[in-house]
């Protein structure tokens, strides 16, 4: 349990702007945060299995979509229809960024892990971890359009 602890209170930092903070400091946190899942899967005797880092990466994606939702109705307090459309349009491109900014990182790091054969692989089920974000993009799409005519 203290191991556990351990590890996934060096992640508290790169969490909190999961729950709090804009499209833009997730993104910024997003190298940081995906180094120590690396770390914590390399070295941690509870997330040592693809299994449990799997589960891990799939509820940092339900977060972030979260947060995606809370920013799209301004914490709840104004609709998307009752803003100009160029301001709606800017803040739903900037989730579609924060999802393949998200894919990207995680792409990124699963290279440098193949470069590093002995060290433990990225072989994650990616649809698993991305496929809500990934439906969530294409909802997103269609409120683009929509906003765009």
């Amino acid at each position: 349990a203290k191991d556990n602890l351990k590890y996934l209170s060096t992640l508290h930092r790169f969490i909190e702007p999961l729950y709090s903070g804009t499209v833009q400091s997730m993104i910024d946190t997003l190298p940081a945060l995906m180094n120590s899942i690396k770390m914590i899967y390399s070295i941690s005797r509870y997330y040592n299995t693809e299994e449990r880092v799997a589960n891990m990466l799939s509820k940092i994606t339900d977060q972030m979509v979260v947060r995606c939702q809370e920013i799209f109705s301004f914490e709840g307090k104004k609709n998307l229809w009752q803003e100009k459309p160029t301001a709606v349009i800017k803040l739903l491109e900037a989730g579609i960024k924060l999802n393949k900014s998200y894919q990207e990182q995680y792409r990124s790091t699963k290279r440098k892990l193949e470069r590093a054969p002995n060290s433990k692989q990225f072989s994650f089920n990616e649809m698993q971890i991305f496929g809500k974000f990934d439906l969530f993009q294409r909802r997103v799409t269609k409120l683009i359009e929509l906003f765009s005519t």
